[in-house]
């Protein structure tokens, strides 16, 4: 007797159902790629030395997953990029972008570069709002996985156990010894504990970034991540990091509806008495002293704090005489300062892209947000927005911005109540 299998049945087996597979598996990929895109930026921004060969360049592999991503969701049912209210903030980016460009004398591969930026922009303004906390927290355990290893060996190193590395430079500025998961700079080899960058260009990249990560995790301090980065900034000592932190300590209690008084005046009282221990300490030779403290200390002569070493002496001269001419409209070129110490800070910024290039920041920075969901976390990102731009000056670093748009569209959300079971 011959076995045979009817014609419709082996039809009706070729012709299963996919769609739904098929459409969980586009909405993987997608948010895979558009991950993957911002991950690049949000590195890049911070000069990671495994980044150096990619110099500017990296906005072009990120905007090519960013793009990846949009034209796979664009296929879906629901895609991932649904925002109406791109266009204006998006129009203010290019006109910020490209107005600085054609006021400054940059060649044809500055443009091109510029020109992939705006597509990183495009999808993050356009990425559902609903979707912005899930990259935040994405960005916070990525960076978290980085630390790990790198604090780990850190560790090794304090210790005094001896470990492979190599001499590195960037630029003119910058020289290293690398130890692959960490690096030290030059003129911190001499100290016992060296200031913790992990492999970023500065401790300052590195404290910044982990504490405004910080601010899009109110009520999860505690979660292993965030302890993570919470570590991680308090041991690169930038004074920079200590600010935002304090600041978002205090903002975190506003934001949820907490009582302030009692939990500020516990801070206070542990910060004063943090401080009074690394005044008399090793009579007031260490790192909290020296990094910290020491900075908040007012120069009699000058009337300013010894923090306030954002710029340095041919910086501020020059400024001082640039912000009364023309040319302060729409910036000048850095390369007309004496080569000196880095400089940084809201200064920097104004003199590179002028006053025009202040206002354009402003406009683009309130259409950005201008559709925020909760009044307390859209002025806890402008409030943090002003103090990074005022100690650092890099307001379209996507290690600054993504942390700040995904605060500025957060709401407040009241704890379950507690319902007691009989």
């Amino acid at each position: 007797m011959q076995f045979t299998i009817p014609k419709e049945k082996i039809d009706s087996f070729f012709q299963i159902d996919l769609s739904k597979f098929y459409l969980l598996d586009k909405r993987m990929l997608s948010t895979a790629c558009f991950y993957t895109g911002i991950l690049i930026a949000y590195f890049g921004s911070l000069h990671p030395w495994f980044m150096w060969g990619l110099g500017e360049l990296y906005p072009i592999p990120a905007a090519f997953f960013v793009f990846m991503a949009y034209l796979i969701s664009n296929s879906m049912e629901q895609s991932l990029f649904l925002r109406r209210d791109f266009l204006l903030p998006l129009l203010a980016y290019i006109l910020l972008t490209f107005t600085g460009l054609v006021t400054k004398d940059r060649n044809i591969n500055i443009y091109i570069v510029s020109s992939f930026t705006v597509f990183i922009f495009f999808g993050l303004l356009k990425l559902n709002v609903s979707l912005l906390q899930n990259l935040a927290t994405f960005l916070c355990k990525a960076m978290a996985l980085l630390l790990i290893p790198s604090m780990f060996f850190f560790m090794l190193h304090i210790l005094g156990f001896g470990l492979p590395f190599r001499n590195a430079a960037f630029g003119d500025n910058y020289s290293f010894s690398n130890y692959y998961f960490f690096m030290i700079e030059d003129g911190f080899l001499s100290e016992l504990i060296p200031r913790f960058q992990s492999v970023f260009l500065e401790p300052g990249h590195l404290g910044s970034a982990t504490s405004i990560l910080l601010m899009t995790q109110f009520g999860q301090w505690k979660r292993w991540w965030n302890v993570v980065l919470l570590l991680a900034s308090a041991i690169s000592f930038s004074l920079a990091a200590y600010a935002i932190l304090i600041a978002l300590s205090f903002l975190a209690l506003w934001t949820q509806r907490k009582k302030l008084v009692r939990t500020v005046l516990a801070t206070l009282a542990i910060i004063a008495l943090g401080a009074l221990m690394a005044t008399f300490y090793n009579g007031g030779d260490n790192m909290v002293n020296n990094l910290i403290l020491a900075r908040l200390e007012v120069n009699e002569r000058t009337g300013e704090m010894e923090g306030n070493n954002r710029v340095d002496v041919n910086f501020e001269k020059e400024f001082d005489k640039y912000i009364v001419t023309s040319d302060a409209i729409f910036g000048r070129e850095m390369h007309r300062i004496p080569k000196g110490t880095g400089n940084s800070g809201y200064r920097v910024y104004i003199y590179q892209n002028g006053l025009a290039g202040l206002f354009l920041l402003i406009l683009f920075y309130g259409l950005s947000f201008r559709n925020y969901t909760d009044r307390r976390y859209y002025i806890t990102a402008i409030i943090i927005s002003v103090l990074i731009f005022w100690i650092r000056g890099y307001p379209l670093w996507y290690s600054n911005f993504i942390p700040i748009l995904v605060t500025a569209y957060k709401a407040f959300k009241p704890a379950a109540p507690v319902t007691s079971s009989k």
